[in-house]
């Protein structure tokens, strides 16, 4: 299993197993310091890393998000989430999943009077797909500014006020980047067996195409196709499903981007 690390720096230190983000996901640190006279090198830093990820979810997911267990009144920068179960709520790492806009709302607390708070970034890996970016902003909720990582200068910094929280928002959105191709057509299915169907299509006069194949039954929806195929059909073998399965397929250009569903087809169980 691949392994991911959270931490809390400067002042407190926590470790935990994480999972390595794949090439075409996104994703952004924040590091957030505070002069402190306790604090080693005097500066106390927090650490936030958001990222988006296929398989991650908007609610807390253990397998996904990690939780620093260790709040300190010098500097605490959180990430806040109202469906995240209580006392769960400090969270040093996030991944949610790459349905678009995504958004964090993050708390800095100090209790170090009128010290200077500073963000400041790694620019964040854009690629979300061959066919958008992501685009990561941050505003700061208090004067209303809106930054955009990729682009803007780091770091942020901003007058600390004991008591009052301050407040930030980062988001990730989808642009598109270039034009998906038509989705393939005529999708139907010649033959069925009693743990197998097969399926036929049609696609674009285009010989650069390839395509993937989607199937949704009582279990859920999978991509059927572990890579993209040339040909225009393909046989789905091992299947035991209990309802109707519903097939779907995609047409993927050369570089990558994946077109639209086409119209689905649906198969009745063999008994």
């Amino acid at each position: 299993m691949k392994s991911r690390r959270a931490w809390v720096g400067a002042v407190l230190m926590a470790g935990c197993g994480m999972m390595a983000l794949p090439a075409h996901a996104s994703e952004i640190d924040l590091t957030v310091s505070v002069p402190s006279q306790a604090a080693e090198g005097g500066m106390a830093q927090n650490h936030l890393r958001l990222g988006v990820e296929p398989g991650g979810t908007d609610n807390f997911d253990t397998s996904w998000d990690a939780v620093a267990a260790f709040p300190s009144d010098v500097l605490t920068a959180v990430i806040r989430h109202p469906s995240y179960p209580a006392g769960r709520q400090s969270l040093w790492w996030d991944v949610r999943g790459d349905t678009f806009p995504q958004v964090w709302d993050i708390e800095v607390t100090s209790d170090q009077a009128d010290a200077a708070i500073s963000l400041s970034w790694t620019p964040p890996s854009t690629v979300a797909a061959q066919c958008a970016q992501v685009a990561w902003t941050l505003q700061d909720a208090l004067t209303g500014q809106t930054y955009d990582l990729a682009a803007s200068p780091s770091p942020y910094s901003f007058t600390n006020h004991v008591g009052t929280p301050h407040r930030f928002i980062v988001t990730a959105s989808s642009m598109p980047t270039a034009t998906p191709p038509p989705p393939p057509f005529n999708l139907w299915s010649p033959r069925q067996g009693r743990a197998s169907v097969y399926l036929a299509w049609s696609g674009p006069r285009d010989p650069g195409l390839r395509y993937h194949l989607y199937r949704e039954d009582d279990r859920g929806r999978v991509r059927v196709t572990p890579s993209p195929q040339s040909a225009t059909s393909y046989v789905d073998t091992g299947l035991d499903a209990k309802g109707a399965m519903t097939y779907r397929v995609t047409a993927v250009d050369a570089r990558g981007c994946e077109s639209p569903y086409s119209a689905e087809t649906v198969i009745a169980p063999r008994r």
